[in-house]
């Protein structure tokens, strides 16, 4: 069975998103394949308009894709609770587009991410960047909200399946 997961790691100003899938029937010779990835933008200054371009466009993404399930990187709290708050309401509005959809949700925080998929959490976003490009040989720069996000679906993979 052909499992397909979207990733998601949600921002104010660029949500990023990968799809991947792997076959789960075989367990011993499993790939995971890189179907396809974006960053949703807005530079809006109108804070509604960007959680409505970013809601419009996961909806638009999981008609496309039919994911199997969505995994998101867990918001934490930052010093600044004005961000803290609108990165809490950009989560909401992907999760609500799930839901709509009737596709499970799994939150992951980031040392969980890393530790999933490195054992280890010091590990900095260009070398995480650097080794997806080269897991999934991919030849062209990829913004780190991508890796992020291909980041969060592997490590629902690795602790899931």
């Amino acid at each position: 069975m052909k499992i397909r997961i979207i990733g998601i790691d949600p921002g104010t100003y660029c949500t990023g998103y990968s799809i991947l899938e792997f076959n789960n029937l075989n367990k011993l010779n499993r790939k995971i394949f890189f179907i396809s990835s974006g960053c949703i933008k807005s530079n809006s200054k109108i804070f509604s308009l960007r959680l409505n371009k970013i809601y419009r466009s996961i909806l638009n993404i999981l008609f496309i894709f039919k994911p199997f399930v969505l995994a998101i990187e867990k918001t934490f709290l930052f010093n600044n609770l004005n961000s803290s708050f609108k990165l809490n309401q950009v989560n909401a509005v992907i999760t609500l587009a799930a839901v709509r959809n009737f596709i499970p949700i799994y939150e992951y925080n980031i040392n969980k991410i890393k530790n999933s998929i490195f054992k280890r959490t010091n590990i900095n976003k260009k070398y995480i960047n650097l080794f997806f490009k080269d897991f999934f040989n991919i030849n062209k720069d990829i913004d780190l909200n991508i890796t992020d996000s291909i980041a969060v679906a592997m490590c629902h993979i690795f602790l899931n399946y």
